[in-house]
């Protein structure tokens, strides 16, 4: 099932910020911190804007009858930063599954200028200003038009909407996820280390940043079951890479679909998403 969380646990994640520093020290030297240069809005406080809040959001996109899809945004992301306004549309926010991406990263955080962003501003429909135009940006709500086109609303509506949506990483300095190992192996060359010593230096990237995402999920409960990594191909996506290295994936289902800034068709990127979502149930009831 798709756990649904409460309200305490929905605001503990404006509560709560990583403990970044402490834990990076449990798994990385002083040295291959300051050689990774990590975002500095990883060390921020809660109240500073560095909570588990600022680096996630919801799948939860209401059709607001609003023409400009900037404003219709602005509205979306409106309520979903109060749990009363939710409450007011029945709107349930979902955790049993979590959809996982790679990195809220430079890239992501530099559209606003900014390193940080606000409550569940993450994966939501956001514009990158070039000159005096905006450039609408790949966002996840490709999820949920890819059910409602193909008939599947009452899925999105009943299984997916509101599901729990993060990065398995956050605040590595790289544009695009799928860098960080090749970043790692050169800090590790930077850093004159052996072989085994880059691997061992990766693995602990990983298990840093497992601990965090565990900590992140206990937060909603710890009834998370599921991990919808978003990258169709698990041989090669790094987040599975990731999650294999610190034994997440020993610890939690998982399972991929493509990026929605990916190129599958409606029906092809529904399938997937059907298919993910409805494992779990098959295989208890089997």
């Amino acid at each position: 099932m798709n756990y649904t969380i409460t309200k305490n646990q929905y605001e503990s994640l404006k509560l709560h910020d990583l403990n970044f520093e402490k834990t990076a020290d449990k798994y990385l030297t002083k040295e291959e911190i300051t050689a990774i240069g990590f975002q500095e809005t990883l060390y921020l406080t809660a109240e500073e804007g560095g909570s588990y809040a600022n680096f996630s959001s919801f799948a939860y996109w209401e059709n607001r009858n609003i023409k400009q899809a900037f404003y219709e945004a602005r509205e979306n992301l409106k309520v979903l930063q109060s749990w009363n306004l939710l409450q007011e549309e029945n709107g349930q926010l979902r955790a049993g599954y979590v959809l996982l991406g790679v990195n809220a990263g430079a890239k992501g955080m530099g559209i606003k200028g900014i390193e940080t962003f606000e409550h569940f501003e993450m994966f939501q429909l956001r514009s990158l200003k070039d000159n005096d135009n905006y450039k609408r940006i790949p966002n996840a709500m490709r999820y949920k038009n890819a059910l409602i086109k193909t008939g599947n609303e009452k899925f999105y509506n009943e299984v997916v909407s509101g599901t729990y949506m993060t990065d398995f990483i956050k605040g590595f300095p790289t544009n695009y996820g799928p860098d960080i190992p090749k970043k790692i192996k050169e800090i590790g060359r930077e850093l004159n280390y052996t072989e085994d010593q880059s691997e061992t230096f990766y693995t602990n990237v990983c298990k840093l940043f497992g601990e965090i995402l565990v900590n992140e999920l206990a937060l909603l409960g710890g009834q998370t079951h599921t991990l919808v990594v978003m990258g169709k191909n698990k041989e090669t996506n790094v987040v599975n890479e990731f999650l294999r290295r610190n034994g997440l994936d020993e610890q939690y289902k998982v399972t991929n679909i493509s990026h929605y800034s990916g190129s599958p068709t409606h029906i092809e990127l529904a399938n997937e998403i059907i298919q993910a979502f409805q494992q779990v149930r098959h295989s208890k009831s089997s």
